[in-house]
């Protein structure tokens, strides 16, 4: 089996020659990194350095793919959200009226999209590609530096205007990428206990995030991250669209097999991705074994359930590619 066609049986729920893994990590620590992206970034971005982005970003994943192969290559959005010139954080709940407009194809979604089309041209048909996008309430709450609930309890009418100019522009974004990749990584935040309340998140945000993955549910290999630790609200998104569900089952209170049983159908984890890097390749290839035993064979791609750190051990990582290739059918 291709990779596209091992990740397709897993979605129907199929059987598989062997294990489908995956497993991602942020870039923006990399030494080639655009040190103008990084905290002290200030809109507009030059032209050289979006530039500097594109190729250092598309070479990157490219590379990262080659030596681990993974049967999904899940790309990261690492650029900041574009804000109007001169503005770059929300301070106080007026400044959400600044946020505008964008164009999917132009400025850093622009850039996005122009790293994915090259990526798309060096990486084989036969391997799916994702883009991530993550959802209104992550770069709402990056925009205010961490005070969007504070800014929702104290005016939430003006905030709302913002999460829906936010809102408008991904779903732009996401139909766009859907003309380039095989599918999202729609990585909700807010749905955790350790990030909001559940009612918070019921009110001002599922709907937010049932709206993206309708507008972009034809991508036929769509995952839904459902971001956080602790208490997930996992049931309000239980029957929104994607092909796959992940989560980080080893460091909430929803198993891999209990969330399995929750979204009938393909999920994707198993995986403990604050503990791998103190892993030995023994313990890797218990806990990979564990989650395999508790789902089984078909509905299953093996990956940790969120980023993993940028400085792990490349052995780790092999160590997990090593354990799908162990699973080959005879």
């Amino acid at each position: 089996m291709t990779s596209r066609e091992r990740v397709e049986q897993a979605i129907i729920g199929g059987e598989v020659d062997r294990l489908p893994y995956c497993f991602w990590y942020h870039f923006r620590t990399e030494p080639w990194f655009p040190q103008g992206f990084h905290r002290e970034y200030r809109a507009p971005a030059s032209e050289a350095l979006l530039q500097q982005y594109i190729e250092g970003m598309s070479h990157a994943t490219y590379e990262f793919w080659r030596r681990y192969q993974p049967d999904i290559l899940k790309v990261m959005h690492d650029i900041p959200y574009e804000t109007p010139t001169g503005f770059s954080f929300v301070h106080g709940v007026d400044d959400w009226a600044k946020l505008q407009p964008l164009e999917p194809d132009r400025g850093h979604f622009g850039a996005q999209i122009e790293m994915l089309k090259r990526l798309r041209q060096r990486v084989p048909d036969d391997v799916p590609i994702i883009e991530t996008v993550f959802n209104a309430f992550y770069y709402a709450n990056k925009l205010c530096e961490g005070k969007l609930l504070a800014h929702l309890a104290l005016a939430p009418e003006a905030v709302q205007q913002g999460l829906q100019i936010i809102q408008t522009n991904l779903q732009l974004y996401g139909r766009l990428v859907l003309t380039v990749c095989d599918g999202i990584y729609y990585a909700v935040n807010g749905i955790g206990s350790d990030a909001a309340p559940r009612h918070v998140y019921e009110e001002f945000f599922a709907p937010l995030d049932r709206a993206f993955l309708q507008s972009v549910s034809d991508g036929k290999f769509n995952v839904l991250h459902l971001h956080g630790y602790g208490d997930l609200y996992a049931d309000l998104l239980a029957d929104a669209p994607a092909a796959i569900v992940c989560w980080s089952d080893r460091s909430t209170t929803l198993s891999l097999a209990a969330g399995k049983r929750l979204f009938d159908r393909c999920v994707m984890g198993g995986l403990n991705e604050r503990e791998l890097p103190q892993m030995c390749r023994e313990r890797v290839f218990q806990q990979a074994q564990n989650a395999l035993d508790s789902v089984g064979r078909r509905g299953f791609i093996l990956a940790p359930g969120c980023s993993v750190p940028t400085d792990i051990s490349p052995e780790l990582l092999m160590a997990i590619r090593e354990f799908a290739l162990g699973t080959q059918a005879s």
